[in-house]
């Protein structure tokens, strides 16, 4: 009889241990349909629950326990349909389509107060208790930016749009809206001076207390910084997520990042292994280091470049030395025999982006150039050939 009695409290208690939230869903004209109910956060979508319509339309969500805390955008996608974007924050709701295809909410000031904004065109005064008024203005905030960025605008508007970010734009909040790509994109492209970028993204990350926003936001600019070649701004934003000590154990692409800004402009360049003569032995005014993959196009047609100009920089004592992610030594000795710089300076150690030499110098993505001076250090670091001025020296560069 006890042993029945307490299975009996547990299946009371099951629902409340396992689910911090229910939100009850009708949707009649959706019946029997394929549904999937997402978070956001930053750039990424947190599938919470699957499954299918009832035969009416309903479905009860259960937000998890694990994400008790979430205050932020919660989406049901269904396939051909318009998805219900509805606030996720702590109540237990309910939402039902009307005849009039409007919906209609219980027990929910946030998603009243954002619906009557959506449905009814009204202006509620500003709530600063609810997620819903923060999110209004942050799709504001994001029209702002689309709108500066498409049509251009004055000085006046941009350096407003600036402020605003600088001062009151809320990347905790931002980080479960929905439209965090849209604002972080529309932010990078306020300013054409990437290291004055950089310095405003610094001074957001400064303003964030969400540890997973802020690793999140950290990858994205180094992820950015790195896809662009805004060298500046990598140098700039790198170094003070490091001196942060936020990143208590850094990985991935975080990892890498660590690496590569330490070979950063007036710094000695790694030790290269397997290259002799040294980088700081050979006696050349200049080194251009090149590190590339196999099977990576631009590569090809960033070195066929190099290629066409190596007379011409041997005639102005350039070395050149290219270092493969190649696994394949077969592949990697067929390759190499068109370029025209000796064989002593084409390294590989067959290991690709885990090799010690990608390693070192913190190797995220291919093509990168690093161009030395006569004592090996570290002038510029490059995507394109093009970009390249072997003339400069590093006093040009700082």
């Amino acid at each position: 009889m006890k042993k029945k009695l307490f299975i009996l409290c547990l299946s009371y208690l099951i629902p409340f241990v396992l689910s911090a939230q229910k939100i009850s869903i009708s949707l009649p004209e959706q019946s029997n349909k394929e549904y999937t109910f997402i978070l956001s956060k930053g750039i990424k979508q947190d599938t919470i629950q699957k499954g299918m319509l009832s035969f009416a339309g309903d479905v009860i969500i259960n937000i998890p326990e694990k994400e008790k805390y979430y205050e932020g955008m919660g989406s049901l996608q269904i396939k051909d349909v318009r998805p219900l974007n509805i606030i996720v924050n702590h109540e237990d709701f309910s939402v039902e389509q009307g005849p009039d295809q409007k919906y209609i909410f219980k027990n929910s000031r946030e998603n009243e107060y954002l619906y009557s904004v959506i449905q009814e065109g009204a202006r509620p005064a500003q709530d600063t208790t609810l997620y819903a008024s923060s999110f209004i203005g942050l799709v504001r905030y994001m029209q702002q930016l689309n709108r500066l960025a498409s049509q251009g605008g004055s000085l006046m508007e941009k350096a407003n749009a600036r402020l605003y970010a600088l001062n009151q734009l809320d990347m905790d909040k931002l980080y479960t809206s929905g439209i965090w790509y849209n604002v972080v994109d529309g932010l990078t492209k306020l300013t054409p001076d990437r290291q004055l970028m950089a310095e405003d993204m610094v001074r957001l990350m400064k303003r964030i207390k969400s540890q997973e926003v802020f690793e999140h936001l950290a990858n994205n600019l180094i992820l950015i910084t790195e896809q662009y070649g805004w060298d500046d701004a990598f140098d700039v934003i790198v170094p003070y997520i490091e001196e942060s000590g936020r990143i208590a154990v850094p990985q991935g692409r975080i990892f890498d990042a660590f690496a590569l800004a330490k070979v950063r402009k007036g710094t000695l360049a790694p030790a290269l292994d397997g290259l002799s003569p040294s980088l700081i032995e050979a006696g050349y005014s200049r080194t251009l280091l090149v590190f590339y993959q196999p099977d990576c196009e631009n590569c090809h047609t960033q070195i066929d470049r190099l290629i066409n100009d190596y007379p011409k920089l041997k005639e102005q004592n350039i070395r050149i030395v290219s270092i493969s992610s190649d696994t394949n030594k077969d592949v990697f000795a067929g390759d190499v025999k068109r370029f025209p710089w000796p064989d002593s300076d084409k390294l590989c150690d067959y290991k690709g982006f885990a090799g010690i030499n990608f390693v070192r110098y913190g190797i995220m993505s291919t093509p990168t150039f690093f161009l030395l001076d006569e004592k090996g250090a570290v002038i510029k670091r490059y995507a394109l050939i093009t970009d390249i001025d072997f003339s400069t020296s590093l006093k040009e560069e700082k």
